[in-house]
Formats: C-alpha cells, sequence, structure tokens
C-alpha cells in the first residue's frame, strides 16, 4: 500500500527494521488539479547498517537510470539488507508530466532551475525548487552515502561511466574514498574530475554524505542492456558501502580520465557519426562529417586526441557548435581494445549503420 504523506509529515518518518514501505510524497498540484507527487521507497534491514539514499530521474529524458532505481525498489527485501535504503527513481515529477528536461510552468524555465542544476530548494517557492526542498530536506535526511542514476541528453547515446563528482576544494583523504568507492561500481569508465554545483547530490555531499554517480543509457529511451547495467552499479554500490552482502561484478579493466572532449561542427547540416560508444579512436581519425542539404561534405570532423568515445549523437540536425561525441583521452588503446568486454556492454550497439564514406 502506498502512503500519501506532505514532505514535513515523511520527514517524520521513522523506518522500523525488518519493514519495506512506499511513499507519495505530495509536493504540489498540476493546473488539472492533479497531485505531484515524488515516489519514495524505503526499505529497513534488521542490521545496523548506513543510512543509503538512490535516485535517478532529475533529467526525466534519462529514462533507463529510472527504470533501473525502479526495478531494484520493487525487487529489494528487507533481508537482502543492513542499515536503510531510501530509493527514488523519479526526482523530478512535474518535469515528467510534461515529458520535459524542465518544468515548463516555472517561470524562467531556462538556465538552472531544474532539479539537477538548483543549489538549494523552498518549500514555498516555484514547483521545482519544491521539489528540491523534498527531496533534500524530507526524504534524504542524515545519509551517510548517496548514489544518483543518471543515462544522458535527448540526442545521444553513452557508453557507461562513473563520475567521482567532487568539489575542487575537496581534502585528499575524501578524494582518494571517493575514487576507490567510484571504482567499486563495476563500469569500465572512471571520470575523475570536478562536478558543477547543484542537485540533490551536491547538496548531500556539502552536508558531509559520500557521494557517486553513473551515467548509462540514450535520451528518452528504456532499452537493455542499459537499466541492467544500471542495476548492476545499484548492486555494487550497496555491496562496496556493507548495505548488502556479496561479491562486487567488476570488469577486468577500468580506466580513469579527467580531459574529456567535446567533438563540435563549425557548420550546421545534417550530422554522419562514423563511431559507436565505446570505441577507441586516435588522434586524427575521422569521427563524423556534416554535409549540406546539397549533400556536400561542409565539415569533416577528427579526434583531437586518442581516447575513448563517450558519447554520440543520434539526432542528425546540427547546427554550429552542435556535439557529434565526446571522447575521454587515454593512451590505454592498446590495452583496450585487447580487453574482455563485460557482458552487458558487448549489447550496446545502434540501431543500424552509419552511412559510407565517400
Amino acid at each position: 500500500m502506498v502512503k500519501r504523506v506532505t514532505p514535513k509529515e515523511f520527514g517524520k518518518v521513522v523506518a522500523k527494521p525488518g519493514t519495506k514501505e512506499q511513499f507519495l510524497v505530495v509536493v504540489g498540484e498540476l493546473p488539472t488539479g492533479s497531485e505531484v507527487g515524488i515516489p519514495v521507497t524505503v526499505v529497513s534491514g534488521k542490521q545496523d547498517g548506513p543510512r543509503v539514499y538512490v535516485g535517478s530521474g532529475s533529467h526525466t529524458e534519462e529514462t533507463s537510470s529510472i527504470d533501473a532505481v525502479k526495478r531494484f525498489a520493487a525487487w529489494i527485501r528487507p533481508d537482502d539488507i543492513n542499515g536503510t535504503l531510501i530509493l527514488v527513481p523519479l526526482q523530478n515529477p512535474p518535469a515528467w508530466a510534461f515529458r520535459s528536461t524542465l518544468y515548463p510552468l516555472d517561470a524562467p524555465t531556462s538556465g538552472d532551475v531544474g532539479v539537477g542544476g538548483l543549489t538549494s530548494g523552498d518549500p514555498t517557492g516555484m514547483m521545482t525548487p519544491r521539489v528540491l526542498s523534498a527531496l533534500a530536506d524530507s526524504i534524504a535526511t542524515n545519509i551517510n552515502f548517496a548514489f544518483e542514476l543518471r543515462s544522458t541528453h535527448l540526442d545521444s547515446i553513452n557508453y557507461p561511466f562513473t563520475s567521482t563528482f567532487f568539489v575542487s576544494n575537496e581534502p585528499d583523504d575524501k578524494k582518494k574514498k571517493r575514487l576507490e568507492l567510484a571504482h567499486k561500481l563495476g563500469n569500465e569508465l572512471i571520470r575523475n574530475r570536478p562536478g558543477k554545483p547543484g542537485g540533490v547530490l551536491w547538496i548531500l555531499d556539502s552536508r558531509g554524505a559520500m557521494t557517486t554517480s553513473v551515467e548509462a543509457g540514450e535520451g528518452w529511451r528504456n532499452l537493455e542492456p542499459f537499466p541492467s547495467i544500471n542495476i548492476r552499479a545499484i548492486r555494487n554500490f550497496c555491496k562496496a558501502i556493507g548495505a548488502m552482502k556479496g561479491e562486487l561484478e567488476l570488469p577486468q579493466m577500468q580506466v580513469e580520465y579527467s580531459i574529456l572532449h567535446d567533438v563540435t561542427s563549425n557548420h550546421g547540416g545534417m550530422s554522419h557519426v562514423y563511431v559507436r560508444p565505446g570505441q577507441y579512436v586516435r588522434r586524427g581519425d575521422i569521427v563524423g562529417e556534416v554535409r549540406d542539404m546539397f549533400d556536400n561534405v561542409v565539415d569533416e570532423l577528427k579526434a583531437p586526441a586518442n581516447g575513448i568515445v563517450g558519447r554520440c549523437t543520434l539526432l542528425p540536425v546540427v547546427g554550429t557548435g552542435g556535439r557529434i561525441c565526446n571522447i575521454a583521452e587515454t593512451d590505454r588503446g592498446d590495452e583496450w581494445e585487447r580487453r574482455v568486454v563485460p557482458e552487458l556492454e558487448r549489447q550496446i550497439g545502434l540501431s543500424g549503420t552509419p552511412r559510407r564514406r565517400d
């Protein structure tokens, strides 16, 4: 049975050991009068352990991460964990209702007004700050570890990676522990560079929680293997912090990177991408081209460095400055190409093949 509560009422909930409860935390109403609620599952184990927050859907186009948290929350039992898990598959329900990244009835609706961009909530403000206030100030309280799952933007597909999400002035000992945790989540790529301020994870980190995040998927598409890759990451996260028992599911090889190159077009037209997520490219390799409406090549795009293709665009409409792909810089190409690719990652593919270059 799902319990309907206000943020203030949820803040008073005390989870009893050995229980699993579902809540809808109501934060407001749509113009139709329909309620807007944040779905929350609280699972409390019989043994002591950490208080853990797992969330997704701050960017609502990242549907494979939403599905992963939803499925994990439905599966997990109190007997499986130590401590308390707070699971929120959809952190931005008003935007979801409009099939939009941002809630369009907020004013303004551009810039950092998304749940993932604000640095604080407001329980009496616009809808989005109200949502963030409910998440950070009522739902995710007294958190020891926090984990956020993401996918990618509307226009792209990306290869799974873990982000350390540290702040630039973080003490070295915390950076080290965060990086160690990032390696245990099971992705081959580890992005180790400062994150941008804003969102639930940033707020919880500033309050002392150890945080990290992963990204894997396609914008507005929820197709395997990405939900399963994200579920694997949740399991590994819970095992790594002592909330679950069991062996970690780790790849043969992991690559840390701090430099990420966006490959962008200088001209507008139709893009043709010649690389795939997870592919190793070398400096000067042609990764794509842009053609005008007379089918003339107006831009030939080359890899600016050696590295692994992380994100590729799926939409052929491109203007000046449009990103075709990005490349995680590393010189470990020979090793990467010889590695044993994990079973789930072997299933990552595109729905067809690019046109042949003339």
